[in-house]
């Protein structure tokens, strides 16, 4: 069930959103051994210059400065080392496909708890 909801400046070049979700989604299905039908991605284009970073504001996403935002919620069952692996996992992937530097990716996780999604038409209680 991870979903990953990514915002960025739009870029000044061309990029395959879709793609990049698309490879991005796999990667973590993969990695987590889940079925890619319970991954989910978002991308958001911020409006340009409504995002300050160090007090600047820009017109497009640069590649060192004003961070791609992502927010990873994932079931609060995973332990640790499995949400800094898809921590690390979404930085290297969207470095690797986008004109961005690994070191400006911004990630933050949110735990999902049992009993507390609701999805396919019924709230979720982890099988543990």
């Amino acid at each position: 069930m991870p979903l990953v909801r990514i915002k960025s400046l739009p870029f000044a070049q061309d990029v395959n959103v879709p793609r990049v979700l698309n490879l991005l989604s796999h990667a973590l299905a993969e990695a987590n051994e889940i079925e890619l039908r319970h991954v989910m991605a978002t991308w958001d284009y911020m409006t340009p210059h409504h995002y300050a970073h160090g007090g600047k504001h820009v017109e497009t996403q640069p590649e060192f400065s004003h961070p791609i935002l992502v927010h990873l919620f994932a079931p609060n069952f995973n332990t640790e080392e499995q949400i800094a692996a898809m921590l690390e996992l979404i930085a290297s992937t969207l470095s690797e496909q986008l004109p961005v530097d690994k070191r400006n990716v911004f990630i933050n996780y949110s735990p999902a708890y049992s009993d507390g999604v609701y999805d396919e038409g019924h709230v979720v209680e982890w099988d543990m």
